[in-house]
């Protein structure tokens, strides 16, 4: 019952999510790839903003169990919101084996698990998008598991951040890519595999950035910029 009432209520808020960020934004989505069939499977996106799990997981295939940072479960209300969105925590050094296990489990029962490898909030030279180093645990993850990444690129979630932004005349653009899955490799050894994702999710990144740029004539405004820098611009779109 506990079960479904968690479901019940993760997905009413999906829709919610949908239709407050139909409302806000003009939001284009393109499948540069194929998604797995018949099985869990990875979600990892590079991270712009607050607002990318809300609206990733509003706008996928699929429902996207989320490992979030254990920063949002110290608090009591934070951590019965995250339970029942399905969200689990994880701690961002990589040492949290419990955390594994929960997303071992979930893949396991054919679920999505959302993952940031950045581990946090990047833009810039310390994006992935630029070719910045990741959280390692995504590929271990994709390795210990035997399931594959989806790799997908996010932008202008970041101008969210500002207020006058959130008015439905303005409609601020997002995009996202979703691109080829991308399997682990069991005929060699786990740190070579390891090893050869992690260097294939880090080239899907760019290549994705690379492509949505393109398909839609995107400027250097329209790329990520820090919430600082997002809540002084002066938008019109």
């Amino acid at each position: 019952m506990k079960a479904f009432s968690h479901r019940l209520f993760s997905r009413l808020s999906r829709w919610v999510c949908k239709g407050v960020f139909f409302l806000v934004c003009r939001t284009k989505i393109v499948y540069f790839g194929r998604l797995p069939t018949g099985t869990g499977y990875i979600l990892a996106s590079n991270h712009i903003s607050h607002f990318d799990p809300p609206f990733l997981g509003s706008r996928f295939r699929r429902y996207v169990d989320w490992m979030t940072m254990e920063e949002l479960f110290r608090n009591r209300a934070s951590a019965v919101l995250m339970e029942y969105l399905c969200a689990f925590k994880v701690r961002r050094d990589g040492t949290d084996r419990t955390g594994i296990r929960t997303a071992l489990k979930r893949l396991e029962e054919g679920r999505v698990v959302g993952v940031f490898p950045e581990g946090g909030i990047r833009a810039g030279k310390g994006s992935v998008l630029e070719g910045a180093p990741m959280w390692p645990g995504v590929s271990a993850l994709s390795v210990l598991s035997g399931k594959p990444i989806v790799p997908s690129v996010i932008l202008g979630t970041d101008r969210l951040y500002r207020k006058r932004n959130w008015f439905p005349v303005r409609r601020v653009a997002v995009w996202i890519g979703f691109g080829e899955y991308i399997s682990p490799r069991s005929d060699l050894p786990k740190k070579d595999a390891r090893e050869l994702i992690q260097k294939s999710l880090s080239e899907a990144f760019i290549s994705l950035k690379e492509r949505l740029v393109l398909q839609f004539c995107l400027a250097e405004t329209d790329l990520p910029m820090t919430p600082q820098a997002r809540k002084r611009e002066d938008y019109l779109p």
